[in-house]
């Protein structure tokens, strides 16, 4: 019973129940954002990990595949393949194999040279090189890198010269280069050591690719390291802007842990013979 001079409000049992309501609206409101909220982070989740499915590719450094297989190579002035790889790195132990491919392999009556196109070959003529290899030789691989000659000097110049002793002097004339080196110790810039990568590959020969693969194996080798891994993010954006990839930074950033590894190692990339064709 209200007394006399009470001056607290009054309340009566309609507001008392719609003021219930109110606020049991704003709480499933609140459950409702919640859960939306839930829901997606776990698509995004499930987007990037897959929930460990297995055959996919899974480019997170802790969550990274057992191996990343990345289609590697290199073309001169004209757009002409001077080689062509298969980068597998194993994302547990920072170790790779580097096994050669020959550009003039053979893929539905085209070569893979011809299938990449010449000088002004674009992202859909990537694509096609890399279906095409994949299916030749029933390999999935997850990205793609090709070197351009025109611009691998800055890379080079970034990464530090490829160190060669050669047992016998070397000369080389071609059409549009030539290089001249004397027996002994040698220190190569970037469109030296492409010539170099020319003259070995040749005519693409499975010898020939073969000791290509063993030079682009030491190259690599000399260049993981943990001094190059210090600046890898400004490789990265040289890198980005020298060759045709489609390594995102995202990828990259991922692959740091796998790049790590391989710098603390002395010889990381072994080279592998030649992926076996008969056409050859």
């Amino acid at each position: 019973m209200r007394k006399p001079g009470d001056k607290k409000p009054l309340k009566f049992r309609t507001s008392v129940k719609e003021k219930r309501i109110r606020n049991r609206k704003l709480w499933l409101i609140f459950t409702a954002v919640v859960l939306l909220v839930a829901l997606m982070s776990g698509i995004v989740i499930f987007k990037e990990t897959g929930f460990g499915r297995k055959g996919e590719t899974e480019l997170d450094g802790t969550n990274m595949k057992h191996t990343v297989r990345i289609l590697f190579g290199g073309t001169d002035t004209d757009g002409d393949l001077v080689f062509l790889s298969q980068l597998t790195f194993n994302t547990r132990s920072g170790t790779g194999k580097l096994q050669g491919i020959s550009p003039v392999s053979r893929y539905e009556r085209q070569t893979f040279n011809e299938i990449l196109g010449q000088k002004e070959a674009d992202s859909i003529s990537r694509d096609a090189l890399v279906k095409a290899v994949s299916e030749r030789y029933d390999k999935k691989f997850d990205r793609y890198l090709i070197l351009n000659e025109e611009n691998i000097g800055r890379v080079l110049l970034k990464m530090g010269y490829f160190d060669m002793e050669l047992e016998e002097e070397f000369k080389y004339e071609g059409p549009k280069q030539s290089l001249h080196l004397l027996k002994g110790q040698h220190s190569l810039n970037g469109n030296e050591f492409y010539t170099y990568l020319k003259y070995m590959g040749g005519d693409h020969s499975i010898e020939e690719t073969d000791a290509q693969t063993e030079v682009i194996a030491e190259w690599l080798n000399q260049e993981l390291t943990p001094t190059n891994y210090a600046k890898s993010q400004s490789l990265y954006e040289t890198l980005v802007n020298a060759v045709s990839t489609d390594i995102t930074i995202n990828d990259f950033a991922r692959y740091t842990s796998l790049l790590e590894k391989a710098s603390d190692r002395e010889r990381p990339i072994k080279a592998q013979k030649t992926v076996f064709d008969e056409d050859l």
